[in-house]
């Protein structure tokens, strides 16, 4: 099959809820204001979670 003809990917991408935030100086040092996306950087990927509360959507 030509890439011409593959079908366009979608993406999910989850609303970002402000908890678990950072005081501006270490949210400047981490990166981010969000706590919850203060992952380190291990070069492998890294396994998903599931959120707590169950599933949402029929997914995690």
């Amino acid at each position: 099959m030509e890439i011409n003809q593959k079908p366009i990917a979608m993406a999910y991408v989850p609303w970002q809820t402000w908890q678990n935030i950072y005081e501006p100086p270490k949210a400047l040092m981490v990166g981010t204001i969000f706590a919850d996306l203060d992952k380190p950087f291990t070069g492998r990927p890294v396994a998903i979670q599931p959120r707590k509360g169950g599933q949402r959507n029929g997914r995690y």
